[in-house]
């Protein structure tokens, strides 16, 4: 519900073309990033960067490069002629336009674009994923008024997956699937939205036996298919988010 609702408000302000590629392009970031493909992740802001500088172009010149056509280089001419327009708020002239440009020459000067010094990595890829959040939680504040807190939350809800084999409509939540496992109904709950606590997984699967499924999960941990944070959450691993998908791509 929450990757609709951020869907909704965005297209509210902004044309919907642009909006389903840039969501799409954060959600292959944030998904490559989950299974530490650096690189991938990385690459894959491009296309986010791309998606925005068409939101910005159409917000402030009323209309947009079409995404048929290769847009230009981004360099401070770009930057100088977004932040001369005559109108539109400082977020589109100055800092939305900023901040892309820093993830943009993260991507084409550190290894990753282009051969490079420095190898694509997990701080380039976590600077690269959070810049994308803010941007996308800036624009979702922009298009619905809503506090900067509301809308980090709305991008949060964004990385939840649809995943067939759940029915969540806001209201219910349940596996629908009564063949599978426990541990790989856990898999797929956390794979659908990730650092859930034990209890909150538990009553997810609706599963009974409260310390039977302590022993679950710390089987999943054991095997490195989950990890558990300081704070009690539990976590999809890449082998975990591996084996997800397949139990998907087997039913």
């Amino acid at each position: 519900m929450g990757k609709l609702a951020a869907e909704g408000i965005l297209t509210t302000a902004f044309p919907k073309e642009i909006v389903t590629h840039m969501l799409q392009a954060y959600d292959e970031v944030a998904h490559n990033y989950r299974l530490e493909k650096w690189k991938t992740s990385e690459l894959d802001a491009g296309h986010f960067v791309e998606s925005v500088r068409r939101l910005i172009e159409q917000q402030l010149f009323g209309q947009f490069t079409p995404f048929s056509t290769a847009m230009g280089s981004f360099n401070q001419g770009v930057l100088n002629k977004y932040e001369g327009a005559q109108s539109g708020g400082d977020e589109f002239r100055i800092l939305i336009p900023r901040v892309l440009y820093a993830m943009y020459c993260i991507r084409n000067k550190r290894g990753v674009g282009h051969i490079g010094i420095i190898s694509p990595n997990k701080l380039d890829a976590s600077f690269i994923l959070n810049s994308a959040k803010w941007v996308l939680a800036e624009l979702v504040r922009l298009a619905g008024g809503n506090a900067p807190d509301e809308a980090s939350r709305l991008v949060d809800q964004i990385l939840e997956r649809q995943v067939d084999l759940i029915w969540d409509d806001g209201e219910s939540f349940m596996v629908l699937n009564s063949k599978l496992r426990a541990p790989q109904k856990v898999l797929l709950v956390l794979y659908k939205q990730d650092r859930l606590g034990i209890e909150s997984l538990r009553e997810k699967i609706q599963y009974s036996n409260k310390s039977a499924f302590k022993k679950i999960v710390q089987s999943l941990q054991r095997s490195k298919h989950i990890d558990i944070t300081i704070d009690g959450l539990c976590k999809l691993s890449p082998l975990g988010v591996a084996e997800a998908e397949a139990i998907i791509e087997g039913h």
